[in-house]
């Protein structure tokens, strides 16, 4: 039965949606200009550390601790009928690719508010 499966889906939604709310929170702080696009010049929120690192470490540190527990299992001799391997493999997954993402689309946006607020200093150099 795949009874870890289902735990880690549920586990899985509701940590998705506490995140969800703590990111969306974040939204109030971007300044975004007429055409939607974000303002760079009057937008601090991607120049210093957040809510959305701190989370984005947590869930690091989350799969870190999956895999980790996952490696001792299966080390053990436990298989992918174990409902405790069915689940860390699940979460580790989940939360390698969430974190992830949030790495490769903080770097982006970061970089990409350092080059439209600060492109004239670096053009100088």
């Amino acid at each position: 039965m795949a009874s870890g499966w289902i735990v880690s889906s549920i586990v899985v939604a509701i940590l998705s949606i506490v995140f969800a709310g703590v990111i969306i929170s974040l939204q109030r702080k971007v300044v975004n200009k007429p055409n939607g696009k974000v303002d760079f010049q009057k937008t601090e929120i991607y120049f210093r550390w957040t809510r959305w690192d701190t989370i984005n470490t947590i869930a690091a540190v989350y799969s870190f601790a999956c895999f980790l527990v996952l490696v001792i299992l299966v080390s053990s001799g436990e298989n992918v009928e174990n409902p405790y391997v069915q689940f860390f493999m699940h979460q580790a997954f989940v939360f390698t690719t969430i974190t992830f993402g949030w790495l490769i689309s903080r770097t982006a946006i970061t970089i990409k508010g350092i080059k439209e607020r600060w492109s004239h200093e670096l053009e100088h150099k």
